[in-house]
């Protein structure tokens, strides 16, 4: 349905080793695990892009999803700022898509996530792009997933997919969810 996006040719998810349990020891009193995952690729700097969420999707992007515009900016975590963007059907504007991108800058947000969510109904370590990504479902029955992508030490970027018009297929959520991210990808720039 949403396949033909601008901004997912480059940034194709692939996956990434899987930790196995017998790879990924419980957490010890002594030291909590830290993440099995690839290296970041080249790092890209979100710090310009933290007043200026919006500017992560384009204007083609976010039409190529079926989003409307505009977004609305609205304030995040610890006073960071995120951008949301919804579609609304019928008469009463019910809400049918939205998608909500947050940034982190200087947090440990990718690696903590990694530690909290292992044991979702969806747990899932791949690439974007050359970016180690988490792919997360708190509830494999609705369609809304989370991808987390780890752009450089300390930065990483969080986009949460809904899809009603999925609920009969609700992991195809994170399909899309994982082709918005590496369109986001795209507009984070290199690290200087």
């Amino acid at each position: 349905m949403l396949a033909a996006c601008a901004g997912a040719g480059n940034g194709a998810p692939t996956a990434a080793p899987r930790p196995s349990a017998a790879q990924a020891p419980g957490p010890s009193a002594a030291q909590a695990p830290g993440p099995i995952l690839p290296p970041v690729g080249p790092p890209r700097d979100l710090t310009a892009m933290t007043r200026r969420p919006c500017d992560l999707l384009t204007m083609q992007q976010a039409i190529g999803f079926q989003l409307d515009l505009p977004a609305d900016q609205l304030t995040g975590l610890h006073g960071t700022l995120r951008c949301k963007w919804t579609t609304t059907t019928g008469t009463a504007q019910e809400i049918v898509r939205m998608l909500d991108v947050s940034l982190s800058v200087n947090s440990s947000t990718f690696d903590t996530a990694y530690s909290r969510d292992r044991g979702l109904p969806l747990f899932d370590v791949i690439t974007i792009a050359g970016y180690p990504t988490i792919v997360t479902m708190a509830n494999a029955k609705l369609p809304i997933c989370t991808v987390h992508i780890k752009v450089a030490e300390q930065q990483s970027v969080s986009v949460n997919y809904e899809d009603k018009t999925l609920n009969k297929s609700p992991q195809q959520s994170c399909e899309i969810d994982k082709r918005v991210a590496a369109a986001v990808l795209t507009n984070v720039p290199p690290k200087s």
